[in-house]
């Protein structure tokens, strides 16, 4: 039962970690912990009985899961199931700084708690996801850092926020009828829809992109749908005629410079393109945001 009492501090912080940090479990069974790795952190391939999702809030290297060595940075997410095997290697001179919120739920809630646990390991690269997750990360931080009343439930009710975001995020890639080994794949392309959003411009082909994503054009094609709704083609020209509105609309920039700089290669080609997400060409766009029509 929850009550109204001050509980002790539960956080875990480790400035200088040589060895995995582990946690040590309130009644409630959660506990976050701060590891700062040392530049002589070792881990063996472990297997725990919680689960866990980590934040890198600083340095490199990478998590080696199965046969597969993840490459991770600041910012990426990874969520780990319990049982999983795994271990975190450092790469020379980043030495990682982790959050991690462990999960032991309570047996007693259990048919409760297995709907947002974590059911697959995944690395996540997502900055707006990484963002919502690192929000509550910190409120359990807070709240395991200083003795407060009710932080048993505030804890709890900021982790299942939490693990419902991941779920959702995670839960949809297997939805749509992808294998557990497929999901780095999925980030990767995840981590290139991302990259687009200021890189339109640049010429590539299908082929191209996926042989630098280490996929086929076919899975790239199908990845790409399922996360944005849209082809490849029909999303970058979403991303350039977005652009090129707002240069007609806020410059004295000439039509042929601004195609030029959305990553078209020809006039008619732009003026198509734009029409055909405008209903109207770039001249006429230009003079209705301008007021002269």
């Amino acid at each position: 039962m929850m009550k109204g009492v001050r509980s002790q501090p539960q956080a875990i912080i480790d400035l200088k970690a040589r060895r995995p940090v582990l946690p040590h479990f309130p009644s409630y069974g959660i506990c976050i912990l701060e590891s700062r790795h040392a530049e002589t952190f070792l881990m063996e391939p472990s297997r725990y009985d919680f689960f866990e999702v980590m934040l890198v809030l600083e340095g490199a290297g990478w998590i080696v899961h199965g046969n597969t060595r993840h490459p991770i940075k600041r910012h990426d997410l990874m969520v780990i199931s319990k049982g999983d095997i795994y271990r975190i290697e450092d790469q020379a001179e980043a030495a990682l700084a982790i959050l991690c919120l462990c999960i032991r739920p309570p047996e007693e809630g259990g048919d409760f708690w297995s709907k947002v646990v974590p059911s697959n390991f995944s690395v996540l690269r997502n900055s707006g996801l990484a963002r919502e997750i690192a929000t509550h990360l910190r409120a359990i931080l807070f709240e395991q850092s200083v003795p407060r009343d009710h932080t048993e439930a505030v804890v709890i009710a900021h982790t299942l926020m939490l693990l419902s975001k991941l779920k959702r995020r995670v839960g949809s890639v297997f939805e749509n009828g992808l294998r557990p080994q497929e999901v780095e794949a999925v980030a990767r392309v995840q981590n290139y829809v991302q990259h687009l959003s200021g890189n339109f411009h640049e010429p590539e082909t299908n082929e191209a992109v996926a042989a630098r994503l280490g996929m086929s054009a076919k899975s790239l094609t199908t990845y790409f749908r399922q996360l944005t709704g849209k082809s490849r083609p029909q999303y970058l020209q979403a991303l350039r005629i977005e652009h090129a509105s707002r240069l007609l609309a806020q410059s004295a920039e000439s039509v042929a410079s601004i195609s030029f700089a959305c990553g078209f290669e020809d006039l008619s080609t732009f003026f198509r393109a734009f029409r055909a997400e405008r209903n109207m060409s770039p001249n006429q766009w230009r003079q209705l945001k301008k007021g002269t029509i």
